[in-house]
């Protein structure tokens, strides 16, 4: 008898149930898999993720919490849309940590932290064309807050990760975005390779500020 294939979105052991649930549809949220408005349908979670409806309800808590979904009191929950203002102060937030990331990699960072950044930038350049560029983007900043040194900028960070990469999906959305951001990457990683500290951080800095105008031109229309 042939077992029935195991949903891709199904849970698997260890952490608390509510934990992996919470962080299967974090992922399909920040990935545009839910997108901004849609109805998240317990019923539906629950065979997604093979998950009982108590564990999917506390994963929902869970990500209203976060500011990534919100409850429409007793009428289900919805995949939340950031407003204009929410996203420009976000990017705000972003632009300033980022470009600070930069600067103290450079200044902080090892040699074997500044092949690894390399390393990342060429997995970045192979994914640039596929569904993997969100996730290689991820490694890239995961490589550069590390060689940071900072952990309370990294707790910080990740504070506003999940809104920051579901904006980042957003943004490569738009017409001739994905190759911008590359080369904007490029030069981050340039400046950071010849230790420019500055020139670093204004070119990590920059990349936000451009991202967040490619965002709101979308938002607007």
């Amino acid at each position: 008898m042939n077992a029935t294939p195991a949903s891709p979105m199904a849970v698997t052991r260890h952490p608390p149930i509510r934990d992996q649930v919470a962080a299967i549809l974090r992922t399909a949220i920040v990935n545009l898999d839910f997108e901004p408005g849609q109805l998240l349908v317990e019923r539906e979670l629950c065979e997604l993720t093979g998950a009982s409806r108590p564990s999917v309800r506390e994963a929902l808590r869970q990500l209203e919490a976060e500011g990534l979904v919100d409850s429409l009191n007793g009428r289900g929950t919805i995949v939340r849309r950031l407003s204009i203002e929410e996203a420009k102060s976000v990017y705000e937030v972003r632009a300033e940590l980022e470009g600070l990331g930069a600067r103290l990699f450079c200044e902080r960072a090892d040699d074997a932290q500044h092949i690894r950044l390399q390393e990342a930038l060429q997995r970045l350049e192979a994914a640039a064309t596929s569904d993997d560029v969100l996730a290689a983007q991820q490694q890239f900043y995961q490589v550069l807050f590390e060689g940071a040194g900072n952990p309370f900028l990294d707790q910080m960070v990740q504070g506003i990760q999940s809104r920051v990469a579901q904006l980042r999906a957003v943004t490569l959305a738009v017409p001739g975005r994905g190759a911008e951001s590359l080369a904007e990457f490029r030069e981050i990683a340039s400046e950071i390779g010849k230790r420019n500290a500055a020139a670093a951080q204004r070119a990590a800095s920059g990349h936000v500020k451009r991202a967040a105008k490619a965002m709101i031109r979308t938002i607007e229309g």
